[in-house]
């Protein structure tokens, strides 16, 4: 190799360096249009939401049970049996908990406002009233089903203290609170709160009845706290309808409703990348149609997994022409008429265009790490091996996507879905067999290579991923009779 070969081999690198780092900051916020309040990222400093909270909850606790040296004694000793309660419990989750800013704000923002309220709703009316379980149901959905479990038992013995140490009130409100994070997980759509409202009268009722039966309410008392029990499920759906959307948008959190809106193809980029892409929209719903069974069959969360398959490749809108998928057939390749390192520049800047698509158009920030991670460090073989070809100086690592591996499992299942459908639809004959080889090989060159380090996921995952994968791909691709024209016989 001369020496003017070696300085344009030299700064070709350079530049592949150079732009395979702009945007790579996997840690940092998404850009998001700052133009509405609601899609702005939230500043806010954890001690600041912590010392506001708890000087917040002292003095609802002053002004309802007075000011006195064994009330502060008393109210420390609570706070500091919370405290350790949620760092024996939550250990490396609370961590990851108060690594998360809006998360923090969010965790305060609901407690200060579950106190208010408890005490809005004694002061004027009754405490069976106060809507516990809505708030709980937010915490659950919004954040995690322990946080929820934690916020609901916490409200529940502040008021069962609040209102003469009652144990009817700590389990009514506690009953109510877990009866309505049952399957909480599981609600797809807001008309789904109905029915967590008639759960929760039926508990509520029972619970009343209990304490009746145990002498503890009068007729009177009786009568009035099964109204106020029904009237408490009544508030938990409005105020899950009305609070639910407002939450996510201001505090940027992706639930599973929100999900099945996002997954709305007449969303603007599904529609952009159905009409300038359709190639790559083809692609991304047997994706999704993949990696949902697989998903399902390990436990994952199978409907964010869909709507990621979705978006995982919105980045070739940019350039869709030089992705096989969007080729007519018999056209010419763009690649031939490039050097395999710019062949492999434009294949990875799709990541980062998809990064940034996203980014503009304020979807989530679970959406945008599959984005990120779909394709982990993976090396582009086709243009490693034709450039091996010309120079045997090649630095395998501008032939490496940036990153990162993925870091959840719903991310390592659209990873090998993306690849299965792929190199399966590749396939001159798609059989059963040739198909089970296909992504057993793909699967396990992606182990080797360290693509799921990064990841919880275990081997009997990934048997159970591949065997899914498979009997999806053999029902997509399978054999069909070739039916005669009639006119012809």
């Amino acid at each position: 190799m001369s020496f003017k070969e070696k300085v344009k081999s030299a700064l070709r690198g350079w530049f592949l360096t150079a732009a395979r780092s702009l945007g790579e900051k996997p840690d940092a916020p998404a850009i998001r249009k700052s133009k509405n309040i609601f899609l702005t990222d939230i500043k806010v400093p954890v001690w600041l939401s912590l010392l506001t909270t708890f000087f917040a909850v002292a003095f609802m606790f002053v002004m309802d049970i007075g000011l006195s040296w064994t009330s502060v004694i008393a109210m420390l000793i609570f706070i500091s049996v919370f405290c350790v309660y949620f760092a024996v419990s939550f250990n490396e989750y609370g961590k990851n908990i108060f690594a998360d800013k809006d998360a923090v704000v969010l965790l305060c923002m609901l407690l200060i406002i579950g106190i208010l309220s408890l005490q809005i709703s004694e002061y004027y009316s009754s405490v069976f009233i106060f809507p516990l379980a809505a708030f709980a149901v937010m915490a659950s959905m919004l954040l995690s089903a322990r946080i929820g479990i934690l916020y609901a038992f916490v409200l529940s013995v502040i008021a069962g203290m609040l209102f003469d140490i009652r144990f009817d009130i700590f389990l009514f409100m506690f009953a109510g609170s877990v009866c309505a994070l049952w399957k909480a997980d599981k609600i797809r759509k807001r008309s789904d709160f109905i029915f967590t409202g008639i759960r929760i009268v039926v508990v509520n009722a029972l619970i009343i009845c209990m304490f009746y039966l145990l002498n503890v309410y009068s007729v009177k008392e009786f009568t009035k706290n099964i109204v106020d029990g029904s009237l408490n499920a009544v508030l938990t759906v409005i105020i899950l309808l009305a609070f639910m959307p407002l939450f996510e948008k201001l505090f940027s959190r992706t639930t599973n409703i929100k999900l099945i809106e996002l997954a709305d193809f007449n969303n603007d980029l599904l529609k952009k990348l159905m009409i300038e892409a359709p190639g790559t929209y083809h692609h991304s719903l047997m994706v999704a149609a993949i990696a949902e069974q697989a998903a399902d069959a390990i436990g994952a969360n199978s409907i964010l997994v869909r709507v990621c398959s979705y978006y995982h490749d919105i980045g070739k809108i940019k350039n869709p022409e030089y992705f096989i998928e969007n080729q007519a057939p018999g056209s010419k390749n763009p690649h031939d008429l490039l050097t395999p390192q710019m062949s492999a520049l434009i294949l990875v800047s799709h990541v980062k265009d998809g990064i940034f698509m996203a980014s503009r158009a304020n979807l989530d920030k679970e959406i945008i790490d599959n984005i990120a991670q779909h394709h982990g460090t993976t090396m582009i073989r086709s243009f490693y091996l034709k450039a091996v070809e010309t120079n045997d100086s090649v630095d395998i690592e501008n032939f490496r996507y940036s990153g990162p591996k993925p870091q959840t499992r719903e991310a390592a299942i659209i990873m090998i879905a993306d690849s299965c459908e792929a190199a399966c639809k590749a396939l001159e004959d798609p059989t059963a067999v040739r198909i089970k080889e296909t992504v057993e090989k793909i699967v396990n060159n992606k182990f080797t290579d360290g693509q799921f380090s990064d990841c919880p996921i275990t081997l009997k995952d990934l048997q159970i991923i591949s065997d899914s994968a498979i009997d999806t791909l053999v029902s997509i691709y399978h054999a069909r009779i070739e039916y005669k024209d009639k006119d012809k016989d």
